[in-house]
């Protein structure tokens, strides 16, 4: 195909080939999230060709490629993505190391505009406009130049109630996930959600991760932050410890200062209108009840 759509956290993005003898071929991942929603909030330009970045432009971020192994971080190369400001733009440019025909890709990244672009360096015609990780890279800036909040955690609705599960890795949240899933909850997702907030109210919505995930949204009535413990205790935290808690599991690139002011805004935000919490845990079914029985 040249052109397809998705609805990602009520974010309609459009796809177009820009190069001829190109065809886009989106994932499974991506499949049940495409939309005939023909009103879209952002254009996205493909290109297929050699990667280079404008002589003009200046590095301001580089990340190193980090894989999580038995909940360790281990680092596998210095090379992985680099931001680079030219005047109001940003251009984010990354190796694809999980891909067979994609090698290199540039997220060209217009604040406040309608149109980006994506350059991407494929060995044959087909590519996957959002092949790892210019998925992430692009939902992140999307979200943050719009102060929406990009956070690892589990997102469940149980019963009408929607809770949201975050903390470092291997702290439970998946564990969360699962033991709600078996107490016939639904879940939103359980690695990386968008939080909106729309007239007093905050919304939790999935990404694209994994195959055959459709979209879906939910209502947050409660965020915790988790971990294991002998019992199930929970405490409110206070407005300071609640918001550098949540940002601490927030998806963000600690470069520019409008960013990290519209993150934190958001978070503000978030903490006024959501019961936050921490909560320490025991992995079974008495979390559940143990959370509906206090009406978190």
């Amino acid at each position: 195909m040249t052109t397809y759509t998705l609805n990602i956290a009520d974010y309609v993005i459009l796809f177009n080939v820009m190069t001829g003898d190109t065809v886009l071929k989106p994932t499974l991942r991506q499949r049940f999230f495409m939309t005939n929603n023909t009103h879209y909030h952002l254009a996205i330009n493909v290109f297929r060709g050699p990667v280079v970045v404008n002589e003009q432009a200046t590095a301001v971020f580089h990340a190193p490629y980090v894989e999580e192994v038995g909940g360790m971080q281990l680092k596998k190369n210095d090379k992985f993505w680099s931001v680079y400001r030219m005047g109001d733009y940003i251009l984010v440019r990354t190796t694809c190391p999980v891909s067979p025909n994609h090698n290199e890709a540039l997220l060209v990244i217009r604040p406040g505009e309608k149109s980006w672009d994506i350059i991407i360096d494929s060995t044959g015609p087909e590519i996957d406009p959002l092949v790892y990780p210019v998925d992430g890279l692009l939902l992140y800036y999307l979200t943050a130049l719009n102060g929406d909040i990009f956070i690892h955690g589990s997102g469940i609705n149980h019963k009408g109630m929607g809770y949201l599960f975050t903390g470092p890795s291997g702290k439970g949240k998946t564990t969360m996930a699962q033991v709600f899933s078996e107490a016939g909850a639904d879940v939103v997702h359980d690695d990386r959600l968008i939080l909106r907030q729309d007239k007093g109210k905050v919304y939790m919505y999935n990404t694209p991760v994994y195959d055959g995930d459709t979209y879906k949204k939910s209502e947050l009535d409660s965020l915790f932050v988790i971990d294991h413990g002998e019992e199930n205790v929970s405490s409110a935290l206070g407005q300071t410890e609640a918001i550098t808690s949540v940002m601490a599991n927030c998806i963000q690139h600690h470069w520019d200062s409008r960013l990290i002011g519209k993150l934190t805004g958001a978070i503000i935000g978030l903490v006024k209108s959501v019961n936050i919490r921490k909560l320490h845990f025991v992995p079974n079914s008495t979390v559940v009840s143990f959370i509906k029985n206090n009406e978190y």
